[in-house]
């Protein structure tokens, strides 16, 4: 389902249009509504919008300016101009900013509808062919060179090149549009659910269809450099294209907030054309390439601690976390690594790698007391790793096990190493849960002081500032944790204040409606009935 943008300065008009047309027939979900052309880039780069249907004569950015700043920084959202004004210089600037259609006020509901239907197919046809198989397959076999990939690893692995030059001869030689010094961020994503129900070549294929759409998105001003990871994480390098606008206009730092609105429609795309989740972790901006490394590995250590196992989260890397490296019976050492498991929190693939090494410890190596030390040190070293790394000591995870620890090993039979390895990894990740869980707890309490404090004017936008987090990943983490939507928490509780203030207070309906935050007392009568089912003052009366 596509998402509708409208925009005009006439509040009655654009709830009229939101609330009384059947959008959902022709593939709208949901409706959002904008009052100027400032107030409609403010929601663009916090939402995901298909369509946008917009007045051109507006006080400050006009329609048509407005169109033209969409087109600059969203180029696959279609726009409709709807104007009072029959004028052929007005219909011609129309086209030239390729509006999807030009319609004279007052519309017919049906010659609306029928404008709206047309953009939806314009944008099916359009994303049909950039996720189509043969496109995916061209892009597999010409564009994502294994060469490109194998650098990539190795750069992520934190190798450097210790002749001068190197480094550029290999770029250029792969064609890679990536320059020493330049700054970059990395994404980190992870295709989820219904993705993992496909087989191993059609998974391939959404890899490469999804990586698709991403160069879509970002192919305006940047470059994207991608592989799979040990994790089956999608990496990203992304950066700046050469010449892109705002790099001829000088500008060499990234805008993470562009950024973050293209993560946000990729997000968006990929749900609307692949039927899948993904949740994805955007680092902080970096240096090419001595950076690559920690950059990376910040990005692991965010996935396990602000998203772990949920879905469909975005999250923007907001701390620092320190990197580490650990090395090296067969199932053990062969990757994905116990330390890596334990880094990005996969504990049933934790599960599955103990097991078969245990059982290839039994099968094997049943009388040698070596592979169980051997076994053992591997277990401890990661494990103390992946601790100290989330800044937490092993004594308070292990408790009475710190003192196996302190003490030495001193297992002579596999049975004995399996209990203790059980014990310490269940220990270990009920503590990280129950922090997870401590964490997003502390985040719901300072939404909900926030909107006690500032319920007139609070919203998803101005809480998601207060507290520095994304508005998508405060919205899901909030709704996990209370049940209950940040838009259906504010509503309700403005509904309960009124009610409140009805019932107690002698203030006029239209003082009622201000206090809560309505600028339209029609509006706030109408939400009012739809909770109550009485107008206000009926409600009152009673």
């Amino acid at each position: 389902m596509y998402q509708l943008l409208i925009v005009d300065d006439q509040p009655d008009l654009v709830e009229d249009l939101a609330h009384n047309l059947p959008w959902v027939t022709i593939g709208i979900d949901n409706v959002y509504q904008a009052y100027s052309g400032q107030e409609a880039i403010a929601i663009m780069n916090e939402t995901p919008i298909d369509i946008v249907i917009t007045d051109i004569h507006m006080p400050g950015l006009s329609g048509l300016e407005l169109i033209e700043q969409i087109r600059g920084s969203w180029t696959n959202v279609r726009c409709i101009l709807l104007t009072g004004y029959n004028d052929f210089e007005y219909a011609k600037r129309a086209l030239q900013q390729q509006a999807t259609d030009y319609l004279l006020k007052p519309a017919e509901d049906e010659e609306l509808l029928q404008a709206v239907k047309k953009a939806v197919t314009e944008l099916e046809q359009h994303w049909s062919a950039v996720t189509s198989q043969h496109k995916t397959l061209t892009s597999l076999r010409e564009n994502l060179p294994v060469l490109r990939k194998h650098l990539l690893a190795s750069l992520l692995q934190g190798k450097t090149f210790a002749a001068s030059g190197e480094l550029e001869k290999k770029l250029d030689m792969f064609q890679l549009p990536h320059t020493v010094g330049s700054p970059f961020c990395i994404m980190l994503l992870r295709m989820e659910d219904y993705f993992h129900e496909q087989t191993e070549r059609d998974g391939s294929l959404l890899e490469f269809a999804v990586s698709n759409i991403a160069e879509e998105i970002f192919s305006d001003e940047y470059t994207l450099w991608h592989m799979k990871d040990d994790h089956g994480y999608l990496v990203f390098l992304i950066m700046r294209k050469a010449n892109g606008k705002a790099a001829v206009a000088g500008m060499k730092e990234l805008s993470l907030q562009q950024i973050e609105s293209k993560v946000a429609q990729l997000q968006h795309y990929v749900s609307l054309y692949l039927k899948g989740t993904i949740s994805l972790v955007l680092s902080k901006q970096a240096i090419f390439p001595i950076e690559v490394r920690d950059t990376y590995e910040r990005c692991l250590v965010s996935f396990r601690q602000r998203i772990g196992g949920e879905r469909g989260f975005m999250f923007t890397l907001a701390e620092e976390t320190d990197p580490g490296e650990a090395n090296s019976l067969t199932h053990l050492y062969n990757p994905p690594l116990l330390i890596h498991l334990l880094e990005a929190a996969q504990w049933d693939a934790i599960d599955e790698k103990l097991k078969n090494a245990f059982e290839e410890l039994e099968h094997k190596w049943g009388d040698s007391h070596e592979h169980i030390l051997e076994t053992y040190f591997m277990i401890a070293s990661s494990l103390s790793f992946s601790v100290h790394k989330n800044k937490l000591w092993m004594a308070d995870i292990m408790k009475d096990n710190f003192n196996q620890l302190l003490g030495g090993p001193q297992f002579h039979t596999i049975k004995q190493l399996r209990s203790w390895t059980t014990e310490v990894l269940h220990a270990y990740k009920s503590h990280m849960s129950f922090r997870e869980q401590d964490s997003r707890s502390g985040i719901v309490q300072r939404v909900q002081e926030y909107v006690a404090n500032r319920l007139e004017d609070a919203s998803l936008q101005t809480i998601a500032a207060h507290v520095y987090l994304n508005p998508s990943y405060l919205s899901k983490v909030y709704k996990l944790e209370t049940g209950e939507g940040i838009s259906d928490y504010l509503s309700r509780l403005k509904m309960e204040k009124a009610a409140h203030l009805l019932r107690s207070s002698n203030e006029k309906i239209y003082e009622i409606a201000a206090k809560i935050g309505y600028l339209k007392t029609s509006y706030f009568i109408k939400v009012f009935k739809d909770r109550y089912g009485i107008t206000p003052q009926e409600f009152r009366d009673r």
